[in-house]
């Protein structure tokens, strides 16, 4: 029988704390401290490979990955004092904005998931009521055009009031809509899916919504969305470059109330034919967005003059702009 034989059977202490100092040990190499790694680079090597064979990827490449999302995600809050008419430069583009004083809630840019997707959200309102909210999108770098299909697809929703499209000619896809959308506990609700996760997106339009509450602006209990996407052939022929803008439309007279006609069933593509004054405020969106799709083109190609300001009758949407 050998010395550690002997031992082994006759120090039960010895024993067990040779024993705990083992599985101590594999512990710490299955699950290294930050810590630890960041001071033994031979130690943060050793659990990186270990933890590269079982698939995982260790708690500092985590970090670092967390960190380099969080970098690309870019939030900001211009202060909503400022307040834009006519055409502004947007994402390398322009943007022309409907009649009425436009404020400034939120901008997000994202490089993480899609190349380079930036968001800007404004809001019109009169008396603290809201009677726009404006979301513009547009890629400043190109991205996949299967990140798309999403945009397609709020556009030929059935849910939407109105459905407009361009043929398709290979190069681009463009499409236009109305659609229905509540606001419940201060959220955007619809029943169009695509257009709902956009809406829901907890990066950009919960904090705007949020911003605008902190700030005492009222919502109407319902808008109407008024939405436009081009989508076309990067020049570099790699990838897809697009814009899209939604102007949620408030139908409700601006007071202390907000007042929206027909009952809240009738705001729907199948309620709005049992009240005319739902379908007449549908209709006239729709004249009107068509009547803006023009100055849409041109400010995505830039060629809008920012110097003039746009004809009243183009700009002038149903709802409330003083």
């Amino acid at each position: 029988m050998s010395a550690f034989t002997r031992l082994w059977q006759r120090a039960p202490l010895w024993r067990t704390a040779l024993i705990t100092t083992g599985v101590c040990g594999v512990f710490s190499v299955l699950f290294p401290a930050p810590w630890l790694v960041n001071r033994l680079p031979y130690y943060g090597s050793l659990t990186s490979k270990v933890s590269h064979m079982l698939g995982r990827s260790t708690p500092g490449t985590d970090a670092q990955s967390n960190a380099e999302d969080e970098g690309r995600r870019m939030v900001s809050q211009p202060p909503m004092d400022a307040q834009f008419e006519g055409v502004i430069p947007f994402a390398g583009r322009q943007l022309p904005l409907p009649a009425g004083k436009w404020h400034p809630v939120l901008n997000y840019q994202d490089d993480v998931e899609h190349g380079e997707v930036l968001t800007s959200i404004f809001v019109r309102s009169e008396q603290g009521a809201v009677t726009g909210f404006l979301i513009a999108q547009a890629t400043t770098q190109s991205l996949p055009a299967a990140a798309t299909e999403q945009l397609e697809a709020q556009c030929h929703s059935t849910f939407n009031f109105t459905i407009g499209d361009l043929p398709q000619d290979g190069s681009r896809t463009e499409c236009w809509m109305t659609s229905p959308i509540k606001v419940v506990n201060n959220l955007f609700m619809t029943s169009n899916q695509a257009l709902q996760g956009m809406l829901s997106s907890p990066l950009f339009i919960p904090p705007a919504l949020q911003r605008l509450g902190m700030m005492g602006f009222q919502l109407p209990p319902v808008l109407v969305d008024a939405g436009w996407t081009h989508i076309e052939k990067s020049t570099s022929g790699k990838g897809v470059d697009f814009a899209t803008i939604h102007t949620l439309i408030s139908p409700a007279i601006p007071g202390p109330k907000a007042v929206v006609p027909g009952s809240p069933e009738n705001w729907s593509h199948a309620g709005m034919a049992d009240a005319p004054v739902v379908a007449d405020f549908v209709g006239r969106t729709d004249t009107w967005l068509k009547g803006w799709l023009p100055y849409l083109r041109k400010s995505y190609k830039g060629e809008l003059d920012s110097t003039e300001p746009l004809p009243r009758a183009a700009a002038a949407d149903p709802g409330f702009h003083g």
